[in-house]
C-alpha cells in the first residue's frame, strides 16, 4: 500500500510530516481543551504541513482530518467505546510492537498509517490485544462470583483514565467537526 506523502491544495503540493509521532502529537493538541479551537486547528495544520496560506486553512483542516483518520470518512470509535489510548497505553503499544514485529519504536521512523495498520494487526498474544480484550469483556457472561470479581479487578487494573469531563468531551467533538470542512 502506498501511503500519502503530500497534500495538494489549489494545484500546489505540500509535504505532510508523516511520522507517527507527529500524528500522536496532533491528537494531544486536539485533546487539549486549555487552548481555543482556532489555536488547536492552527497547531495541527502546522505540525502536519508547516506554514500554509491562511486563506486555505479550511482545506488543510479537511485534509488533516482525513489524514488523521487514515483515509476513513469517520472515526472508527466514539469516545465512549475507546479501548486504547495512545498516551496511556504507550508502554503496552511499544511492548506489542517489539513482541509481534520485533520493531523498536524508539529507533524507527514510520508513517502514521503504517503505525495504525500494525496496531490493528497485533496478534492475540500481544499485550495490547490482551488489555483491549479485558477492557471490552462483557461481564454479564460470567456467572461465577469469583470469576466475576477476578475480571472486575482485572478491568479496573487496566481501565483507561477518564480524560475529560462531559463538557470537555463535547468541546472536543465540536472541534473535530472542523476537520469535516468542505
Amino acid at each position: 500500500m502506498r501511503y500519502p506523502e503530500y497534500a495538494e491544495v489549489k494545484g500546489k503540493k505540500y509535504k505532510i510530516n508523516t511520522d507517527y509521532r507527529v500524528a500522536l502529537r496532533c491528537f494531544e493538541v486536539i485533546d487539549d481543551t486549555s487552548i481555543c479551537d482556532q489555536e488547536r486547528a492552527l497547531a495541527v495544520v502546522f505540525l502536519l504541513f508547516g506554514e500554509v496560506p491562511m486563506e486555505d486553512m479550511g482545506e488543510f483542516l479537511r485534509i488533516a482530518g482525513d489524514y488523521l483518520r487514515c483515509g476513513e470518512k469517520e472515526a472508527s470509535q466514539t469516545a465512549q467505546e475507546r479501548d486504547m489510548d495512545f498516551n496511556a497505553d504507550e508502554k503496552y503499544i511499544v511492548a506489542s510492537f517489539m513482541s509481534d514485529y520485533r520493531i523498536d519504536l524508539s529507533s524507527v521512523d514510520m508513517h502514521f498509517w503504517q503505525y495504525i495498520q500494525l496496531i490493528q494487526g497485533f496478534t492475540e498474544n500481544a499485550v495490547m490485544s490482551r488489555i483491549r480484550d479485558i477492557r471490552n469483556y462483557d461481564m454479564s457472561e460470567l456467572k461465577d462470583p469469583k470469576q466475576r470479581a477476578k475480571m472486575a479487578k482485572a478491568k479496573a487494573a487496566v481501565a483507561l483514565p477518564n480524560k475529560f469531563s462531559r463538557d470537555e468531551q463535547k468541546a472536543i467533538e465540536e472541534f473535530e467537526k472542523l476537520f469535516d470542512v468542505g
